[in-house]
């Protein structure tokens, strides 16, 4: 059986660590320890990483600097990010939720109980996790918090992508650097849209939403007009979005050479299975991919990748041209270009021949032309809030109810003045239940379930612990 890579970035190498690799080697995984960030992300160039854990032992910069690489390589644009908390650092666990991090796993956790918190958050396929009862009653109004990007902000309308469920037609609440700058606590906006394509982090949808009425009521108008203004400076206009289907770590270096981070948005496929249902949800503009994965076995799932590609898509083969018919009608009428070897001209042929389609597309009118952001930029990260109710709760497990759904698998923030107490701090929680299907129940509150995030020693006396699990989560 081919064992699953899990590469490990910590300053030191301890006995928790070591013990913890002993027990995902039993069931199948290959961890790889790096003491050294730049040695990991070479590494990770040439050999493709499916799950990566940042350790939190870092001084808190370093800690935060390695979040962002690991955000925004494209190598690893798809790989299931974890953050292993040994100290409650509490901005490091905001940092991980915006970043889109899988889960931020407690050190503290029996070892049982952390791997089937591991296999949770990190398997592809179904996997259990347990559900708890006889949870103590605590009964107390919180807030929580979920994680969310902004993509562009308009004149009228912003885009952000988080895996808040908010249906057409309902107002949420954002809170965060765009709503500061206007003067704001938060900012009401109406979902006009949903969308499932055109992303570019890690959340499952995108909303489109009306930010433009509540602040033209309540914002001043002198910063409602200097926000513009500021926005249209940092501007990075709509950039191309490169997908890149290549097996060769080599290939895929050379091809990165030509790519602009700044005037393009990229993507790696992460293995042969995700060439199909990536570019689904990215929507690239031009797609680079090895000839031997559009042919033979690879026919039929390339048909399939190409069926979710714009009409305007470039599809870019590299190999040994290939003078059948069948690739050609498959592409859908799509531009297509083959290279035999990569140019040392690629990026003028990226800018001037492969995307024609896209820059035909674009619009030309600035006055209505959102912003688009870096994707560095404080205002692209924002926090979406919800009133809701703590249940019960025991050292592990919390049950919340909600007037909104909270989709499986979400990291919340919590504002909860008991759990505060016990914690030193706010609650970081990993959402393992939810009513998250508009099938499940029909009217709100929405009740789910959520393991903790924060380091569980501090709570087991005064929670308790739950004498046997109910029932199991699946993922």
């Amino acid at each position: 059986m081919k064992r699953v890579g899990i590469y490990w970035l910590c300053p030191s190498i301890e006995d928790v660590h070591q013990r913890r690799a002993a027990i995902l080697d039993d069931i199948g995984y290959q961890v790889y320890f790096f003491q050294n960030l730049e040695a990991l992300v070479k590494e990770v160039s040439i050999k493709r990483a499916r799950v990566i854990v940042l350790g939190d032992e870092w001084d808190h910069d370093v800690a935060i600097k390695c979040m962002h690489t690991f955000a925004n390589i494209p190598d690893i644009n798809n790989a299931r990010l974890l953050l292993w908390n040994s100290k409650n650092d509490f901005d490091l666990m905001q940092a991980a939720c915006l970043e889109g991090f899988r889960d931020i796993i407690p050190h503290d956790l029996e070892d049982t109980e952390w791997l089937q918190r591991f296999e949770f958050a990190t398997s592809g396929m179904e996997s259990i996790l347990d559900l708890h009862e006889g949870l103590k009653k605590l009964e107390e109004k919180i807030e929580i918090q979920m994680p969310a990007r902004v993509v562009w902000i308009g004149p009228q309308t912003m885009w952000i992508e988080s895996k808040t469920m908010a249906e057409v037609g309902d107002t949420i609440r954002l809170q965060g650097a765009f709503a500061d700058r206007l003067g704001l606590k938060e900012i009401r906006a109406v979902v006009l849209e949903k969308q499932k394509s055109h992303l570019s982090y890690r959340f499952s949808e995108a909303l489109v939403v009306n930010w433009a009425k509540d602040a033209a009521e309540r914002a001043d108008l002198q910063k409602l007009k200097e926000t513009k203004e500021y926005l249209a400076r940092i501007d990075l206009g709509l950039r191309p979005k490169v997908f890149l289907a290549i097996q060769s770590p080599a290939l895929r270096t050379t091809i990165l050479r030509y790519t602009d981070r700044r005037k393009h948005e990229v993507h790696t496929a992460l293995n042969k299975s995700s060439l199909v249902y990536e570019p689904k949800y990215f929507t690239p503009d031009i797609i680079f991919i090895e000839e031997q994965l559009t042919n033979g076995e690879g026919h039929q799932p390339f048909l399939e990748m190409v069926r979710f590609l714009p009409e305007h898509a470039t599809i870019v083969t590299i190999g040994n041209r290939h003078e059948g018919a069948d690739v050609k009608i498959s592409s859908g009428n799509r531009r297509m270009r083959w290279l035999r070897h990569i140019p040392t001209n690629l990026a003028d042929l990226i800018e001037k021949d492969y995307l024609q389609g896209f820059y035909l597309k674009k619009p030309e009118d600035v006055s209505i032309r959102p912003a688009f952001l870096p994707q560095d930029h404080p205002l692209s990260y924002i926090m979406v809030n919800s009133e809701a109710k703590l249940q019960s709760a025991d050292y592990l497990q919390i049950e919340v109810t909600c007037d909104s759904r909270i989709h499986t698998y979400s990291l919340l923030k919590v504002k909860s003045s008991k759990l505060s107490q016990l914690l030193g701090g706010p609650a970081y929680l990993k959402v393992v239940a939810s009513p998250d299907s508009p099938d499940d129940v029909t009217q709100p509150p929405y009740r789910f379930k959520a393991h903790l995030c924060n380091l569980v020693e501090p709570v087991r006396v005064s929670l308790g612990k739950t004498s046997k699990p109910a029932s199991k989560a699946k993922g």
